[in-house]
């Protein structure tokens, strides 16, 4: 093969320009989805290193990741007319239970993210509360959830006694099946036990009342206790699975909605 006269300059030729530039969106369109996953999977702390100039281009390329994971057809849901919400509790600015560095809405936006992806993947629309780190409040997730076949919200327990544990899905009774199945799904992943009816806490018996987001229609899965350091150190490092478990169990019951 010859190349061409002055070859070391040809990024320098438009056509040369506009095609690398066509095939890098192309492989961004291709492996968006594998892009965010590796993303998700990088310690904040890690992030939080990124100097602050590359951050911003950093930032922007995710989101322009995000929006072609979201446009990408699926195989298998493409054709399904509802939508699932999926959101994260508590808020950028209410963190929920803490425990030294840990916090509750730091951790389910990162649950959110990764059953998202997983939901997506399998070709179902979906609406969160935010995209990356952002976790909006409640009043917004409320609205957000308005016509959803499917509601979740991810939260984290805490309990004064540092041993309670549990997993436990707060629902009205017409989601107690889908609620169940959430809770064992997680418990399938983690050892965790099943707090109240297999996994399943009606509303009228829970002890924190009524919460908005289930009185909507929505299922607040309580995936573990903060305060129990061995309990929530297995979702630190199952956490992907753990998305997984639950996204499957969403899909399965967006395909008997059809």
């Amino acid at each position: 093969m010859k190349l061409i006269d002055n070859w070391k300059q040809a990024w320098k030729l438009k056509s040369v320009q506009v095609g690398a530039l066509s095939a890098f969106f192309y492989a961004l369109i291709l492996f968006s989805e594998q892009f965010l996953s590796v993303w998700y999977l990088i310690p904040q702390e890690l992030k939080n290193k990124i100097p602050e100039n590359i951050a911003e281009w950093v930032g922007l390329f995710i989101g322009v990741a995000t929006v072609l994971a979201r446009l990408k057809k699926q195989p298998e849901l493409h054709d399904v007319n509802q939508f699932v919400t999926i959101t994260a509790g508590h808020s950028n600015t209410d963190p929920g239970a803490v425990r030294g560095k840990d916090k509750e809405a730091d951790f389910v936006v990162k649950v959110r993210n990764a059953v998202e992806l997983y939901l997506l993947r399998a070709g179902l629309e979906v609406k969160t509360d935010g995209s990356g780190g952002i976790n909006l409040p409640l009043t917004n997730a409320i609205q957000i959830a308005k016509g959803a076949s499917t509601k979740v919200e991810f939260h984290l327990n805490a309990s004064d006694n540092p041993k309670a544990n549990g997993i436990e899905t707060i629902a009205l009774p017409k989601d107690k099946k889908l609620a169940q199945a959430i809770s064992q799904a997680i418990a399938g992943v983690t050892g965790g036990v099943l707090r109240g009816d297999k996994g399943w806490i009606d509303q009228s018996q829970s002890a924190r009342g009524k919460l908005g987001f289930v009185t909507n229609g929505g299922l607040v899965v309580e995936l573990g206790f903060l305060s129990n350091a061995a309990e929530f150190a297995v979702l630190q490092a199952k956490y992907w699975l753990v998305a997984k478990a639950i996204a499957d169990v969403i899909i399965q019951h967006e395909k008997a909605l059809k």
